[in-house]
């Protein structure tokens, strides 16, 4: 009988768990981006352990420790959102089930911290006036005119930052009217109409921009690809010129959902233009502008087809009353 060696793995260092995880995403084709985020979130939480706990090893983690760390990260920045919390609380999730799966750490359950639903804030329409405000484009620079573009994509179509920058040239078919979206955080692609309103301006830019097939849709200055924060500055800096103070680039996706339900626009279409696998985002959108809608919800009811039969029995009735 073949004699079967088992590593005793539960002495395992910290940065070597890491590292096998790590490999393991990377092996499993994750984006440059998510294994950034993995490593700079897991390093992190891996420092806290090792200099503010004095853990080195994988089977001295306890649940104890997701507690300390949050209560470190508020102390360290008071005015942290739960929702940065947890985000990091997502990698850190991720990396330590790793680590119990492996038999690195005993099993426990690391649960998210509770966020409170506010209504998201979308672009009045002031300010959406502002930003669409065409340049001139005679006059103005490449970067301001390609900065209008992106705009007026992102309020055409609702997609996350990160799908817009990884639009080639030979995602778009102006001939057939439709984008194709490959990077989407579902992992599905899926294409993208090209709405009437889009289609001319979408066409002109991809004249004045020009490229080979293969290049990136919008650009740096150096004709390569964006990066996350270089996108979120470009648009910091456009929105502060144009004078809107609002430059969270989700905040572009809220304004798309927003104005999809205010005018009318089913759920299950919405969903598949936001591209989300499932419905509960987009029952949240309809939870959260619920207020908004009040004043076509009475159009539509029974009661609001029955108003003239109501109120005209309310009136006989009064008048007998009267008698």
């Amino acid at each position: 009988m073949k004699r079967m060696f088992i590593r005793d793995v539960s002495g395992l260092s910290l940065g070597e768990a890491l590292e096998k995880f790590i490999n393991l995403k990377s092996a499993m084709n994750r984006s440059e981006e998510t294994i950034t985020f993995y490593k700079e979130r897991g390093n992190w939480f891996l420092d806290f352990l090792k200099y503010e706990k004095g853990i080195f090893l994988t089977n001295e983690i306890i649940d104890d420790h997701i507690t300390d760390y949050i209560l470190y990260r508020k102390e360290q920045k008071p005015n942290i959102s739960s929702h940065t919390i947890n985000n990091n609380l997502s990698a850190i999730r991720a990396i330590l089930y790793y680590f119990m799966e492996k038999g690195y750490t005993e099993p426990f359950h690391i649960p998210l911290i509770s966020v409170k639903s506010i209504p998201k804030d979308g672009y009045t329409t002031a300010e959406q006036e502002l930003l669409l405000k065409k340049p001139n484009t005679k006059t103005c620079s490449f970067a301001e005119y390609r900065n209008w573009v992106m705009i007026c994509h992102l309020l055409a179509s609702g997609i996350r930052s990160k799908t817009l920058r990884y639009i080639r040239n030979y995602d778009v078919k102006l001939s057939e009217r439709i984008i194709r979206l490959t990077e989407v955080k579902n992992k599905e692609g899926y294409e993208m109409p090209i709405s009437a309103e889009y289609f001319p301006i979408l066409s002109e830019y991809m004249k004045i921009r020009g490229g080979e097939p293969e290049d990136f849709l919008f650009c740096n200055q150096f004709g390569k690809q964006f990066t996350a924060e270089s996108l979120k500055s470009v648009f910091i800096r456009y929105n502060k010129n144009r004078g809107v103070e609002k430059t969270g680039l989700h905040i572009f996706r809220n304004t798309f959902a927003k104005h999809w339900l205010l005018e009318g626009g089913t759920k299950e279409k919405l969903q598949h233009a936001l591209g989300h696998k499932n419905s509960h985002m987009v029952d949240e959108y309809a939870r959260l502008y619920g207020r908004e809608l009040r004043e076509e919800f009475g159009k539509f009811t029974p009661l609001a087809k029955m108003k003239d039969t109501v109120l005209e029995k309310k009136t006989i009735k009064m008048k007998k009353a009267k008698s």
